[in-house]
């Protein structure tokens, strides 16, 4: 799997969007995916998602692997701590921010 072709899928939603759930099986809906950042930081600006039933905006994160937020050192880049989703294709390892 490529993080491009992860990208796509996140911008244009190609994906079944119905019954969405995070890792511990609490149930998301896509509202909106975000604004493509073609710079530095987050990959998606403004999205919007609800998440166990709570409205939230702010920026999505897209990886191949979960524990590439810490390969990108996004931990240690304030910068990503507007994040309120990041989307991976394999959950290889636990990350929790601040």
């Amino acid at each position: 799997m490529k993080e491009d072709f992860l990208h796509f899928l996140w911008k244009h939603q190609k994906f079944p969007l119905a019954k969405l759930e995070n890792t511990q099986g609490i149930s998301i809906q896509i509202l909106n995916p975000g604004t493509p950042n073609a710079y530095a930081g987050p990959d998606f600006f403004d999205a919007r998602i609800t998440y166990d039933a709570l409205e939230w905006s702010g920026n999505v994160e897209v990886h191949v692997k979960s524990s590439d937020w810490f390969s990108h050192q996004h931990h240690l880049d304030k910068n990503y701590d507007s994040v309120i989703l990041r989307v991976v294709w394999e959950d290889d390892i636990a990350v929790m921010t601040e």
